[in-house]
């Protein structure tokens, strides 16, 4: 049974679940999740009650292991995916002391105006109310007695790590992106969080991404839970990889090693991601996060998949588990009957006469509206680093929807109408990870430092490409005269 022993687990502690791969020795690949536990409201401001999290990995661990991924102690390494902004309060004896803020809090609007005023952000860059610098604030404004309290600050990937190893660490990769670090220097932001009140002390030393935390059950924790003191006996040994924020996450589960590269995920979220140096001059228009020593570009479509359940829900309920028989139809749909659609604040903007089309004219409609907003995007990360850059030569379409032929050929043409030499590229990934790129980016990351932190290598050898494919010549005449009419 050694051979399905696991040498590696990536996590991905997302909003709505929490997710496991693992990879054996010998190549086989497993996934098991559970839905997340613990939300709860603090001060009106939504959170997590965190002491639901090793339950959860226990149930993860336990359906690994019924469907063949054994565990056993010192046998591998673990890293986590982590939902970006989650922030973790310790007391004396490192005790919880207020549920984990997470990203969907946006209280600390006066926060972020008073740390503008004080300079801060020529420091640590943009400040937005979801960052854990200005929610610190907020927190210990709303309720003061936890200033007597509070002894360390770190996020949630940052707890998970600790609690498994007994290493106090604050990962660079969700701290960047939360006010916490100097953009220039990548170490914690003393001075900024001095003037802002704040104590330097409360946050753990700086540890980069892809560097061992520790080895599980290396020092104790006292007081931990049952269900943490299992978690350590039954990956004790294993080393623990300093996590990441899911955006970087998912940029290394999509195979995003190279600075000519875009990668497009058209799944759960609709993500358009670039890697570029640290001192690249932008434009502005794309979100920055950590990657590695580059940083990571990013521009979303939110509601991709939201936005493609709303139509199969409206209209072809009964297929919700026959997607395969819808892709055929949008590509047996005649490219002059498909019609714009259109999603604005959650709601889906049906064109005139839309009910007097056939079910495959709607999906493909549907269809071509999603990739049409996803290829404007990749217009614009085209332009969004100014010069001196290298240019982008292979563009890679990943995510549930790449499933479907019409999608790439659409996303190929779109693609070769914005830079017509670029090698236009498909996921060909398989297994049942194929479409969990934040597990996927975290299982890699856990094999850094094992790897002398050969990322590109790494990559290469997990993610595998393939050539996108063109349609012929009079669909492909169509479909670019659309594409084009809409800006493209």
């Amino acid at each position: 049974m050694t051979g399905n022993l696991a040498r590696v687990f990536g996590a991905d502690n997302s909003t709505t679940s929490l997710s496991f791969g693992g990879r054996t020795g010998e190549g086989m690949e497993c996934f098991a999740a559970t839905k997340m536990l613990g939300e709860v409201s603090w001060h009106g401001e939504p959170a997590f009650d965190l002491e639901k999290t090793p339950q959860m990995m226990l149930d993860v661990l336990d359906q690994l292991c019924r469907k063949g991924m054994l565990v056993a102690p010192g046998r591998g390494a673990i890293s986590f995916a982590v939902r970006q902004h989650d922030m973790v309060l310790l007391g004396a004896n490192n005790r919880l002391i207020a549920p984990a803020l997470m990203w969907q809090c946006n209280a600390a609007t006066k926060e972020v105006a008073m740390l503008k005023e004080l300079g801060a952000e020529k420091v640590v860059g943009p400040i937005a109310p979801r960052f854990i610098l200005p929610k610190l604030i907020w927190a210990l404004n709303v309720e003061e007695s936890l200033r007597n309290t509070l002894r360390k600050v770190m996020t949630t990937g940052d707890w998970i790590a600790f609690m498994l190893t007994g290493n106090q660490r604050l990962s660079k990769s969700d701290a960047l992106s939360n006010s916490l670090l100097d953009q220039t220097t990548r170490e914690l932001a003393t001075q900024a969080i001095q003037a802002a009140g704040l104590d330097p002390k409360w946050f753990p030393p700086v540890i980069d991404s892809g560097q061992s935390v520790g080895k599980v059950g290396e020092k104790a924790v006292p007081g931990i839970s049952s269900e943490w003191a299992r978690l350590r006996e039954m990956l004790a040994g294993w080393d623990v990889v300093s996590s990441l924020g899911d955006n970087h996450a998912t940029g290394v589960g999509c195979g995003l090693v190279d600075d000519t590269m875009i990668i497009t995920s058209a799944g759960t979220s609709g993500t358009v991601n670039r890697k570029c140096s640290a001192t690249a001059i932008l434009a502005g228009k794309a979100n920055c996060f950590e990657f590695y020593k580059d940083r990571l570009l990013l521009m979303m479509l939110a509601d991709c998949c939201k936005w493609y359940d709303q139509f199969i829900g409206d209209f072809a309920p009964g297929y919700r588990r026959q997607l395969d028989t819808l892709n055929v139809l949008a590509l047996e749909a005649h490219p002059s009957t498909i019609r714009r659609v259109l999603y604005r604040d959650g709601q889906v903007i049906y064109p005139p006469h839309w009910n007097s089309l056939s079910l495959g004219q709607k999906v493909a409609s549907t269809q071509f509206s999603i990739m049409l907003e996803l290829l404007l995007l990749n217009k614009q990360m085209i332009a969004e680093v100014v010069g001196g850059e290298n240019q982008i030569t292979s563009f890679v379409l990943t995510g549930g929807l790449s499933q479907s032929h019409f999608v790439q050929q659409l996303f190929a043409l779109g693609i070769r109408l914005l830079v017509p030499s670029a090698r236009v590229l498909l996921s060909a990934r398989t297994g049942p990870l194929r479409f969990q790129t934040a597990v996927s980016g975290a299982m890699l990351n856990a094999e850094l430092p094992s790897r002398s932190q050969d990322l590109n290598a790494l990559v290469s050898e997990r993610c595998p490409h393939a050539e996108c494919p063109m349609p012929d010549r009079v669909t492909a005449h169509h479909l670019e005269y659309m594409l084009q009419s809409y800006g493209l």
